[in-house]
């Protein structure tokens, strides 16, 4: 009699969870601008339920800092600004250094399967770079970085990553990407694949070195496009 798996039990999504990804991807597809009032009745009505979830997802979103709550204003869709995007690259830079350099230690640890996931991100990247699908090569860009840092097996660097991602989205997306140049991305291009072949090899390094070069050319990009913003 073949022997039967232990197999973990469907995680059934609370409600507040299903409602706090549609309320995200709204401010983040640039739905609900900076400023926009998230009124708890209002969005109770519009999805038919109790004011409770509604709370909750607030409350979820809230700590990711893409919505805020203030006393006059209650809870509003978060404002943003060049220094906001850099503080958050800089918590993006120092988690991903970290994780790089345990993910080059675990030698063969790390499967074949991941490292293949890491280099088809790169390939659809470079692919949609050069077809010119600016936003679909964006967010698989960001996809790459939260792969990698997913690669070290760190949950608390994971979930605080996954926020950091959910905060350069909305202010991207709030200093409106489309005025965004080509400039670098070749130069991009490259860096992101000298992070991958580092990865490859396990050399901590050059790993991290190639990482110090993307995020220092990434605050460039963030900010020299608007000198008005800064």
């Amino acid at each position: 009699m073949a022997q039967v798996r232990n197999v973990s039990p469907i995680k059934q999504r609370h409600l507040w969870e299903q409602i706090a990804d549609e309320l995200r991807s709204s401010i983040l597809t640039g739905d609900r601008s900076p400023g926009t009032r998230l009124i708890t009745a209002e969005l109770a009505e519009k999805w038919g339920v109790s004011r409770g979830p509604i709370r909750e997802a607030l409350m979820a979103l809230e700590n990711e800092g893409i919505v805020v709550s203030t006393r006059r204003h209650g809870t509003v869709v978060g404002s943003t600004s060049i220094v906001d995007l850099e503080e958050v690259l800089s918590v993006r830079e120092a988690i991903e250094t970290f994780s790089a350099m345990d993910v080059c230690n675990l030698g063969e640890g790390v499967t074949q399967t991941e490292l293949r996931r890491l280099g088809d991100l790169l390939k659809r990247i470079d692919k949609e770079k050069d077809q010119g699908q600016l936003e679909a090569a964006r967010n698989h860009d960001l996809d790459f970085h939260q792969a990698l840092v997913d690669l070290a097996g760190n949950s608390r660097f994971t979930a605080i990553y996954r926020q950091m991602l959910s905060q350069n989205r909305h202010h991207v997306r709030a200093i409106d990407p489309s005025r965004w140049p080509l400039v670098g991305w070749k130069d991009m291009r490259a860096v992101h694949h000298a992070i991958f072949e580092a990865i490859v090899v396990g050399d901590a390094e050059a790993a991290t070195a190639a990482i110090a070069e993307h995020y220092r050319r990434a605050r460039w990009r963030a900010t020299e496009p608007f000198p008005e913003m800064s």
